[in-house]
């Protein structure tokens, strides 16, 4: 009987200009939003499902830590009960609810988060993100980004930081959600703090490193190196499959 072993590596951070952190992470029931980061190493091997986010609180508006804090927090009540990939997807559509809710119940106008993450319902892997808050997969030589940015895109052809899709907006939302076996790899997660700092080449690079503690430390001093001038946060999540012996 195959199961998987999951190797999580957490970090956000405020970055060096901004005063207060208005992304969170989320690791099962996990959640951080600390001011300076710090990695954290966490390893599991749980019933499914098993999942694993980072939100981005709409940058300059009121609440935008609170934003992102009830958006994780709804995931990591909702999650336990999770059995397929459109229960993550209505989960998704309540949470933009609530937090626009909470917006106009607080007079927050433009209250919001972007959010991308993961989860291990069964035999699957769920990947699903809304906004700019990017999943990437690592395969051999290369990083490939799982999830589309929502975003309008400059004359550079790279994303700007003005979003078409949040949580908690009152525009229809529409959760990007990609379903795929459960298999090895390792799977980074990120707000756009960190792909909007880093080159496409920089982040693969970081990524291709043969020790992911070795990754996590270029990816933060990389980001600091190139400004940080936005609050910064990545998971780097590590599958494993493992045989347990029947009987």
């Amino acid at each position: 009987m195959a199961r998987a072993k999951f190797t999580v590596r957490a970090f956000t951070d405020v970055g060096l200009r901004r005063k207060r952190n208005e992304d969170a992470v989320l690791v099962s029931g996990w959640l951080c939003q600390t001011h300076d980061g710090t990695v954290v190493t966490m390893e599991f091997r749980p019933a499914p499902p098993f999942v694993c986010a980072v939100a981005d609180g709409m940058g300059g508006h009121a609440g935008g830590d609170l934003a992102s804090r009830l958006a994780l927090t709804v995931l990591a009540m909702q999650s336990p009960a999770w059995e397929s990939a459109n229960d993550v997807y209505e989960t998704l559509l309540d949470v933009n609810d609530q937090v626009r809710a909470m917006g106009i119940q607080n007079n927050m106008q433009g209250l919001g988060t972007t959010i991308g993450g993961l989860c291990a319902i069964a035999d699957n892997l769920i990947f699903f993100n809304v906004g700019d808050s990017r999943v990437y997969s690592r395969s051999a030589g290369a990083l490939d980004q799982m999830s589309n940015d929502h975003s309008i895109f400059g004359f550079d052809g790279r994303p700007t930081n003005v979003i078409t899709q949040s949580l908690g907006q009152p525009n229809i939302v529409a959760p990007q959600i990609v379903v795929m076996g459960l298999m090895a790899g390792t799977f980074l997660m990120c707000s756009d703090g960190v792909s909007g700092l880093m080159s496409d080449a920089e982040l693969s690079e970081a990524m291709q490193l043969g020790d992911l503690d070795e990754s996590a430390t270029r990816i933060i001093e990389t980001t600091r190196a190139n400004g940080a001038h936005d609050n910064f946060s990545f998971l780097i999540v590590e599958v494993a499959m493992i045989d347990e012996p029947v009987g």
